[in-house]
């Protein structure tokens, strides 16, 4: 199956307009260091493998946030978009709706200052 791309502009349009959305940063915790894209929480790839069969108690006590859904549109980011095409490979096929920024943090640090390419 295809994944699909959503691009810098929608991105920003879907933050503008507080759309709704679950905006997932795959990256590891010490990569976070170098900023993140507004909205978004950190679940790691490596975690992926066990995320989704975690319960909704277990996986906000982890994460901090609630669980996605099957039916929430989830857009997920990396570095330089593999990692999120992954993911989103990963998401589709457990039968949720993923889309990848995979233009990631590379391409986010040049439209926002406290973002920086890596």
């Amino acid at each position: 199956m295809q994944v699909k791309i959503i691009s810098t502009k929608e991105l920003q349009k879907l933050i503008a307009d507080k759309a709704s959305y679950v905006l997932i940063d795959v990256r590891e915790k010490n990569e976070l260091v170098h900023g993140v894209i507004p909205t978004s929480k950190n679940v790691p790839l490596s975690d992926f493998g066990s995320v989704l069969n975690m319960s909704e108690k277990d996986f906000e006590k982890k994460y901090k946030f609630p669980k996605f859904k099957k039916s929430d549109k989830i857009i997920v980011y990396c570095r330089s978009g593999g990692r999120s095409g992954h993911a989103s490979e990963i998401l589709h096929q457990a039968g949720y709706t993923a889309t990848n920024y995979a233009g990631s943090i590379l391409e986010w640090s040049k439209i926002d200052k406290n973002v920086k390419a890596y």
